[in-house]
């Protein structure tokens, strides 16, 4: 038997624990198909794509307009391990929230090894002070801002919420984000170091710690709900679990969703599903 690295998992069980390719089949065909789904969408909705928010290239978001004006406006924040993907494929999940009412802003950032994680959480930031500027100027309200994001936008998710804001930038509101749902996250990435993700992602200890939201709390109270599929991996459902404990003793509300049988993939259908428990609880927090 080989040697445990971490929780009595070796390095092969740690690779099935934090790789969710290695455990879902057909994840390109389920990607393509949310592809599809986010071409014919992004057609027939009035969006505004590529919009910048900073100065790399990278840095641009997508804003999915409703037919109403002040809006509450939501934040979505795609996944890829922080190192693939972009925003396009995703555009399908915005469909039911903006029929609902809400715009909704996705943004892209940087991918590793390019940049680090400190940067995209830079990124991430720029993008969230971005939208609380512009808001309005496109049907917007910028007293409404939630945010939500998948796998690494999980991540990304919980790090906006703990993030200071009128620190990172002067004269932001501190309550700047309204609510937060990070969707199948990873919220300590000590493990991380022990994978082949690492091989792109380039963290040492000390990064994985800063950027850990395990190890912060939120800036300030607000909703949040914490979601995670059920056929996920031991360890990302434990993480999801964890992290709603560690934050439950700081803010007034956080709920915790565990999908029955979704995978890491397929929990993102729904967003997309009217009446679903994601979706829902999405649309509870705009008061949609």
């Amino acid at each position: 038997m080989s040697q445990p690295v971490y929780r009595g998992y070796d390095a092969e069980a740690m690779e099935l624990q934090y790789n969710p390719r290695a455990t879902v089949s057909g994840v390109d065909d389920i990607v393509a198909n949310w592809t599809a789904l986010s071409a014919a969408f992004t057609g027939r909705n009035d969006c505004v794509l590529d919009i910048p928010y900073g100065d790399r290239p990278e840095e641009v978001l997508d804003l999915y307009k409703p037919a109403t004006a002040d809006a509450p406006v939501l934040i979505f924040i795609h996944g890829g391990y922080w190192r693939a993907l972009d925003k396009k494929p995703f555009a399908f999940m915005a469909e039911p929230l903006v029929t609902a009412g809400a715009l909704v802003a996705s943004i892209n950032y940087t991918l590793c090894p390019a940049v680090t994680i400190d940067e995209i959480v830079r990124q991430c930031r720029a993008a969230c002070a971005w939208v609380w500027r512009n808001a309005k100027r496109h049907s917007g309200d910028p007293d409404r801002i939630h945010v939500t994001g998948h796998s690494a936008g999980g991540h990304l998710t919980a790090m906006m919420a703990a993030t200071d804001w009128p620190a990172h930038e002067r004269g932001l509101p501190a309550d700047l984000l309204k609510s937060a749902t990070p969707l199948s996250g990873l919220f300590d990435l000590a493990p991380i170091l022990l994978t082949s993700i690492n091989a792109d992602v380039r963290m040492d200890a000390a990064a994985a710690s800063r950027n850990s939201p395990q190890a912060q709390v939120p800036a300030h109270d607000m909703p949040m709900t914490v979601a995670v599929g059920g056929g996920e991996t031991d360890e990302f459902r434990r993480q999801s679990k964890e992290f709603r404990d560690r934050w439950a003793g700081h803010l007034s509300r956080i709920d915790y969703i565990e999908t029955p049988g979704e995978n890491h993939f397929t929990i993102i259908d729904g967003i997309a599903r009217p009446g679903g428990p994601i979706a829902g609880a999405l649309l509870g927090h705009m008061g949609l």
